[in-house]
């Protein structure tokens, strides 16, 4: 049995040698690429904390919460695998992200160990010091770790929690993992001030020298590591200084020290475990380390699909990493889509958050690097940042998450809305997202952009349609937004499927503001569809044509803000069952507007059922899974509609006949 399966507790590996905590390092490694390998998942991230993650849990004791007694917090969660290996969890570790199994990110519902669950960038360190500040109000005489990475270092968020956390008076231990790579490259001036310290030489030699005359210092000093540091520290210039940033924040600066060296991380780990005031330990590691594939492509290896190795020369052991491939996605459909806008309008820019192959904008930089922006994983920033291209008179596309977008809802409002700045927002991963889970999904952009005054909301639902919901954002003179998910773009637009040609012409046309686009047209009852949705529910159409002989209407919505109130007329007095469609949560979505809608216009609503992601947690599983657990595939989009067509017939067999003679 190998050691990774005899550790069923973090406390077994303080028992280990340094030689068994290296066979357990190497161990880790390959549980962890078998994993990615099959399932996907983030790979060199993880790579590059196996010995840190290691040496934390054998120096200190992060027992099952609420017990502890320390606590250990990640920053985004993607470098948890490690963690989730020692913590009781490697025997299921093979169908990671997989449904009913570990999940990718920390998760305090699948283990007490995970503290919280965590998929946004900046948390960390906020978080880490209101627990040992609600330990300390509480009596507890624990430690506190909060494992940050240099992506997330540079969020305003990291800089609010530091700057509260040097007014700390007991430990707290802020670890930077400084592996200079972020996601893709680093952004922003803090990020290249960590690369001069990376390959500065200064303070390797100044601790050297203090080291070597430990032994002729004064018995004041003392001769700890932490001591011969802070000594040096105090005797050096600070223009010499790497950590003089964090130390005018409160922090007590220690580092820059080798993350993959076993030994001195114990040894530093132990030195200043118990010192009773915030110290940022600097670590320096390489992403993918480990595995020479990750290591050398950091980026393509961030968070791989499942793949495979092909050997092209056994007898050298030469091989290449061959990653599963998918149907054209989303977000390549939107690159593209955005590069053709761009070279329409010289006036179009494009930004994004320290995500350049999430969002596609990788491609639209390599055409137009001069009008590509990146900020880092700093949302806020990077809106306001847009608000302010925009009063000069570009017209900024904001490529981002719809889960991040939710972070910078005060800049979408104060600089954006208030300010009658026409910036277009392209969200990505909206709905549900797989097997990242509840972390990422994007359930909430609908809810709280809808209440911005004079903002445009939009869904396309295929290639075509995404251009011509782009063409039009460029042309308004307010904020827009349009959501897509993580998923493949429809194979066929969906004009190329209408065989009545008048309505074929018809979808075809450009968008005009506040227009649907009518598929087919029903006698039983309609689908009025919102985005990518449309799939589905043009699938269960058929279902329902082919299985019932029902004659079902199919709308394309393409707004959710204004909706289109002429075609909710024509639909809504008809008298048939009405069905919304949706990949958002119910709450405040494209459902209610439609609601709304016939409220205030007097048209009747007993006929409408909405059909959108429930008020629940949805955990990791593919997205076609999650869609079917709600009820949003093709088959539960039947089923629903089946109940609502029933539900009308029998109402109105048993309404009442009205005389149309009236007597006195």
């Amino acid at each position: 049995m190998s050691l990774l399966d005899r550790i069923q507790t973090p406390e077994m590996i303080k028992s280990l040698s340094l030689d068994e905590l290296t066979q357990l390092a190497g161990e880790l490694r390959q549980r962890i690429i078998a994993a990615v390998s099959a399932n996907g998942g983030h790979l060199a991230s993880n790579l590059g904390v196996v010995e840190l993650t290691l040496a934390l849990h054998y120096v200190y004791d992060f027992g099952p919460y609420p017990a502890g007694p320390d606590r250990l917090l990640f920053d985004v969660g993607h470098q948890c695998y490690s963690h989730k290996l020692l913590t009781g969890r490697a025997g299921d570790f093979a169908q990671l992200r997989k449904k009913g199994h570990v999940g990718g990110f920390p998760l305090p519902d699948e283990s007490p160990y995970d503290l919280f669950a965590v998929g946004h960038a900046g948390t960390a360190i906020s978080t880490a010091v209101g627990m040992a500040r609600g330990d300390e109000t509480l009596g507890r005489k624990n430690r506190v770790v909060a494992l940050v990475g240099d992506a997330s270092i540079v969020n305003g968020l990291s800089f609010e929690g530091l700057n509260n956390a040097g007014t700390l008076k007991r430990q707290l231990l802020v670890i930077l993992n400084d592996n200079g790579m972020s996601i893709s490259q680093p952004q922003g001036a803090l990020a290249h001030y960590l690369e001069r310290v990376r390959v500065s030489s200064t303070y390797d030699e100044a601790k050297k020298i203090a080291q070597t005359i430990v032994g002729k210092l004064p018995q004041t000093v003392g001769n700890t590591i932490e001591q011969v540091w802070q000594f040096t520290r105090e005797t050096l210039k600070h223009s010499v200084w790497p950590g003089q940033i964090f130390e005018t924040l409160g922090m007590k600066y220690m580092g820059p020290i080798n993350g993959h060296d076993l030994p001195a991380l114990i040894e530093q780990l132990s030195e200043i475990k118990d010192h009773d005031h915030p110290v940022l330990l600097h670590v320096r590691t390489i992403k993918g380390c480990g595995y020479e594939h990750a290591a050398n492509e950091p980026t393509r290896f961030h968070s791989p699909a499942s793949f495979k190795e092909i050997n092209n020369d056994t007898e050298d052991c030469n091989c290449r990493i061959e990653i599963k491939s998918s149907a054209r996605n989303w977000t390549t459909a939107f690159a593209q889509a955005c590069i053709d806008l761009a070279r329409k309008n010289d006036k179009i820019v494009a930004l994004n958050a320290g995500m350049p192959d999430g969002t596609g904008l990788s491609k639209f930089e390599k055409v137009f690097p001069d009008r590509y922006y990146d900020t880092g994983i700093c949302e806020s920033h990077m809106v306001a940042m847009a608000a302010g291209m925009a009063k000069a008179g570009l017209r900024p596309v904001v490529a981002v998450y719809s889960t991040f977008v939710q972070r910078a809802f005060d800049q979408i409002w104060q600089e954006v809305v208030l300010n009658h700045q026409p910036v277009i927002f392209a969200l990505d991963r909206a709905g549900y997202v797989g097997d990242d889970g509840a972390v990422h999904h994007g359930f909430c952009d609908l809810s709280f952009l809808r209440a911005m005054p004079e903002m445009v909301l939009m869904a396309p639902s295929d290639e075509a349609e995404l251009n011509r919901c782009l063409t039009l954002a460029a042309s308004l003179d307010t904020a827009s937004s349009l959501r897509y998910p993580r998923d493949a773009v429809p194979a066929t637009n969906f004009e190329d499927r209408i065989e009545d040609a008048a309505l074929r012409a018809s979808a075809a046309r450009p968008w005009v503001l506040g227009q649907s686009r009518t598929l087919r047209t029903g006698e039983d009852a309609t689908i009025i569809a919102y985005g990518a949705m449309l799939t589905n529910a043009f699938e269960a159409a058929e279902l329902l044509q082919q299985n019932d002989g029902l004659s079902v209407g199919i709308v394309d919505a393409r707004f959710c803000k204004p909706v289109d109130g002429a075609m909710l007329g024509r639909v809504l007095l008809a008298g048939h069952a009405v069905l919304t469609v949706e990949d958002h949560a119910l709450t405040n979505g494209f459902g209610s507007a439609v609601l709304e809608y016939a409220q205030a216009h007097r048209l009747p609503t007993q006929h409408i059922t909405r059909l959108g992601m429930p008020d629940r947690l949805v955990q990791h599983a593919t997205r076609a899974q999650q869609l079917a657990e709600v009820g949003l595939d093709a088959l539960g989009i039947a089923r629903s509609l089946r109940d609502a067509i029933r539900v009308v017939k029998v109402s109105a067999v048993s309404k009442p006949k009205v005389s149309s003679v009236f007597t006195v």
